[in-house]
């Protein structure tokens, strides 16, 4: 029996044999394999020869790396790797290009995005790409519009929805997004004791607030819409002055589109305060315009795909393509409010907003909650304001 004819959990020395095995992308040369994994979940190993040549390999095990109280099945990394196929067939250009989906070892082969920067700590150290916006909008409006029943056959998208069914990590979200922040029941959030009455007053006394997540909870576990990411933040994009590609989508499923609409939306947020903070007024008005290109890019590319492509006669409808879209839209708004509350509150933070002085940090980590609940209890009215900025700069505060 060959060595990778069993699952094993593999180290550095393992992932050299593996792709010595399973690929012919070297040659004779020494490979070094470095584990590069930031992620909560999987391993990331980049393999590398002496002439430049890398691949990465994307490897699962039994527990998430985050905690071991996350038993997980180790398939995660064979939907992700489908899902960077099905999504990279609408937009090739904007997601990694995938090698090998190895089923047997819980493993992808794939584009190595070396030259490539997180796009989370590129914003957080002033820099801009000039085509994020639209990238970012088309990449939501292909892979969301695509996968819909709009354009997917029932059959196909019902196949294929099977495929991707994601219980483990479904419950992971279901959990931490949309319950710990509010009932801390597993005793798991991290708040500071300056932020702690802020938090008990603003989310865990909050009935009226409770039921409209409880609301929105039920959609998240329910509307299988389109085949999304799940987890679509700025640490899960790679860019440089001429691309960007999305990557990581293990928590991808059939879910609600507006789902990624509204991570996308709140981390290029946490993004923004994070420029606020630093009083560069600049990478602020960047980052502001970047949210609204966004917006705005998404709306315009899926109406015309959802006129274009849109299959079944009975809802090939103007009226029926702009409720759907304004319902996005609306989900949008409460997704985005509810990722804002659960990485300020709960076990997942972002360095967007822990890297503040800690009395900066405060005002940001209130004004966002703030903001938060009001984009989750009043979708519908945020609509009627100039722009998300202006619901945020209504809730600037000044601690003491």
């Amino acid at each position: 029996m060959s060595q990778f004819e069993e699952y094993f959990l593999m180290d550095e020395e393992a992932v050299k044999a593996y792709v010595r095995h399973k690929t012919e992308f070297f040659g004779s040369d020494e490979l070094i394999a470095t584990e590069i994994g930031d992620g909560n979940l999987n391993y990331v190993f980049r393999v590398e020869d002496s002439k430049g040549q890398s691949v990465i390999v994307k490897h699962s095990g039994r527990t998430a790396r985050i905690s071991d109280e996350f038993v997980l099945s180790t398939d995660r990394t064979i939907r992700e790797g489908k899902l960077l196929e099905v999504h990279g067939s609408f937009v090739p250009d904007l997601t990694p290009t995938v090698y090998l989906v190895d089923e047997t070892m819980k493993c992808v082969i794939m584009e190595d995005l070396a030259d490539h920067k997180i796009l989370r700590s590129a914003l957080n150290t002033g820099d801009s790409f000039p085509n994020l916006g639209e990238d970012l909008g088309r990449y939501l409006a292909e892979t969301l519009i695509n996968t819909s029943d709009f354009v997917l056959h029932p059959k196909e998208k019902k196949a294929l929805q099977q495929e991707m069914i994601n219980p483990e990590l479904c419950e992971i979200s279901e959990d931490l997004v949309y319950t710990e922040p509010f009932y801390d029941n597993n005793h798991r959030n991290e708040v500071s004791e300056t932020l702690a009455p802020f938090v008990q007053s603003l989310l865990y006394d909050d009935e009226e607030l409770k039921v409209a997540v409880a609301q929105a909870k039920l959609k998240f576990m329910n509307k299988a819409e389109a085949l999304i990411h799940g987890d679509l933040h700025t640490g899960s994009v790679f860019v440089n002055r001429d691309s960007t590609k999305v990557i990581d989508p293990e928590f991808g499923f059939f879910g609600p589109a507006g789902y990624d609409v509204g991570n996308v939306i709140a981390h290029l947020f946490f993004a923004y305060a994070h420029a606020e903070a630093q009083h560069d007024l600049t990478q602020a008005h960047y980052i502001e315009t970047v949210i609204n290109e966004v917006q705005a890019y998404f709306k315009s590319r899926a109406l015309k795909l959802l006129k274009d492509k849109t299959r079944d006669v009975s809802l090939k409808q103007e009226k029926v393509f702009a409720s759907y879209i304004r319902e996005i839209e609306r989900d949008a708004h409460v997704i985005a409010g509810l990722e804002i509350i659960r990485r300020i509150v709960g076990l997942a933070k972002v360095s967007d907003i822990t890297s503040l002085s800690a009395d900066v940090r405060l005002q940001k980590e209130v004004q966002l909650l703030k903001f938060a609940k009001f984009l989750v209890q009043y979708p519908e009215e945020a609509r009627v304001y100039p722009s998300l900025f202006s619901i945020y700069n209504d809730y600037e505060v000044q601690v003491a």
